[in-house]
């Protein structure tokens, strides 16, 4: 048997250990867990692969760290949020 080590909440935020980050958008019946990425993907999990997660709440995450209109900032807190991609990275080194 499984322990869960988080148990899931509609509306909070997550962060896997693939650094993805993800809310919780609804439970079924304990034993479905719907989950939507920052990305915009959505997927569900049943109980049992949700505890397998190994997952941290986190806060909601934002395009900004504060309010400054600094762009560039902006477009660093959002590269940090992306997920790495073997293709991007091979592609990067072939141009």
């Amino acid at each position: 048997m499984a322990i869960a080590l988080c148990n899931p909440e509609i509306g909070l935020w997550y962060r896997d250990i693939q650094n993805r980050l993800f809310e919780v958008v609804a439970i079924e019946n304990e034993d479905a867990i719907e989950v939507q990425y920052y990305d915009g993907d959505v997927t569900e999990f049943d109980r049992e692969s949700w505890d397998l997660l190994c997952v941290n709440v986190i806060s909601e995450p934002g395009l900004s760290l504060n309010n400054s209109e600094d762009m560039f900032e902006d477009d660093l807190v959002f590269d940090a949020l992306k997920t790495i991609s073997w293709d991007d990275v091979v592609s990067d080194i072939e141009n």
